[in-house]
């Protein structure tokens, strides 16, 4: 065949497939918001949102323009940001606060970067873009934000610079069980998290009951773990099917054509 029929054929194969792609999440009810993946069909009428590392609510604004959302928390250790969120959100809670694992301190060193986005806990993943300055700001736990959103969270995500393995891998399993999903930003690339942190905190969330799905293999920055504890048995074997459906389709994808999964 010639170079040109060949390369003709290619581009209407990678333009084929990602028709199937995106018509296959549709039917999954997979949906994904600045870069982050949940399973639409899970979200109630009115559905309770957590959303920490909010930044600029981009995330939230996104999702409360698709779905009902009745009670939902802003959480930002990012004062500037903090102070924007109540300025674009004004009936919604906005917390200035960093989320962390439950240990006692009631206080945590923030360091703001160059990058507002990269601004962190951890002050050398700040100083990868120049540091602004630091300052003290007030902490959080996953178990203070379940009880002030009312005992059930239906949609959590997490994108807050490190910190999130700490947070998962220590939390709760009572809390754990109180959240219907999680919608993840892992940060495997720079010290001290590794991906073994990261599998350890999936062999984790596995053992209390979530299925995962990774929505932009073999990269960990777009992960959603789906909490099957609180289903039907009927429901359940339904989900762990879309979940094995979804996983096999981002591999696919990556394996085969070499993208990652774009909204």
């Amino acid at each position: 065949m010639p170079e040109g029929d060949l390369s003709t054929l290619r581009s209407k194969t990678r333009s084929v497939f990602r028709r199937v792609f995106h018509v296959l999440l549709d039917w999954l009810k997979i949906r994904r918001f600045r870069e982050h993946s949940f399973f639409g069909s899970l979200l109630p009428q009115a559905a309770t949102v957590a959303d920490f590392g909010a930044h600029r609510g981009e995330f939230f604004a996104a999702l409360k323009s698709n779905y009902s959302i009745s009670r939902a928390l802003l959480v930002e250790a990012n004062p500037s940001l903090a102070e924007s969120l109540r300025d674009a959100f004004p009936e919604t809670g906005v917390l200035h606060a960093a989320l962390t694992a439950e240990n006692g301190r009631d206080r945590v060193t923030f360091t703001r970067s160059a990058q507002p986005e990269a601004s962190s806990i951890f002050r050398e993943w700040a100083a990868a873009y120049g540091i602004r300055d630091q300052v003290e700001v007030p902490t959080v736990d996953l178990a203070s934000v379940i009880q002030k959103l009312g005992g059930r969270i239906d949609l959590v995500k997490v994108d807050i610079e490190g910190a999130e393995i700490d947070v998962l891998r220590e939390a709760r399993a009572d809390d754990l069980n109180s959240c219907g999903q999680f919608t993840v930003e892992f940060h495997d690339t720079r010290p001290a998290q590794t991906r073994c942190d990261v599998d350890e905190v999936c062999q984790r969330m596995r053992a209390e009951g979530y299925a995962i799905v990774n929505a932009n293999w073999p990269k960990v920055d777009d992960v959603l773990f789906v909490n099957l504890k609180n289903m039907r048995m009927i429901q359940r074997i339904e989900f762990r099917c879309r979940v094995a459906l979804a996983n096999a389709l981002f591999i696919i994808r990556r394996t085969f054509f070499g993208s990652s999964y774009s909204s």
